[in-house]
């Protein structure tokens, strides 16, 4: 995808933009209405389609809060129930949009791989 179409779409999530002016812009950048109302399912981050539950019989996830260089941080651990006690971990940077339900489900997916996600 054009990384035009989802810069525009982060500008209209994250800054007052009215709808109309994103849709014609997005029309612009696609040649066609109809080309961008094809392309908004795929911009839309649809977080119930999360590949392991929150609640997966494999893992135990707790939030943790750990102190940073200007105050707290909150964080999500996910570590699988079986296997070594000691284990290597792996650290999941969220982007912009924060500790969303897909980054918690990236350190989830982590985890099943036997390493302890922290997110």
């Amino acid at each position: 995808m054009d990384d035009r179409i989802l810069r525009l779409y982060d500008e209209y999530t994250h800054a007052p933009m009215p709808r109309r002016t994103f849709l014609e812009r997005l029309a612009a950048l696609c040649g066609s209405t109809a080309a961008a109302v094809a392309i908004l399912p795929l911009l839309d981050s649809n977080y119930a389609h999360a590949a392991i539950a929150p609640d997966d019989a494999r893992l135990a996830t707790e939030r943790a809060r750990y102190k940073g260089a200007s105050g707290d941080i909150d964080a999500y651990v996910a570590m699988p129930k079986s296997g070594p006690g000691k284990r290597a971990a792996v650290i999941v940077i969220h982007e912009n949009r924060g500790l969303s339900p897909h980054i918690q489900d990236v350190a989830r997916r982590v985890a099943l791989l036997g390493y302890t996600g922290i997110a």
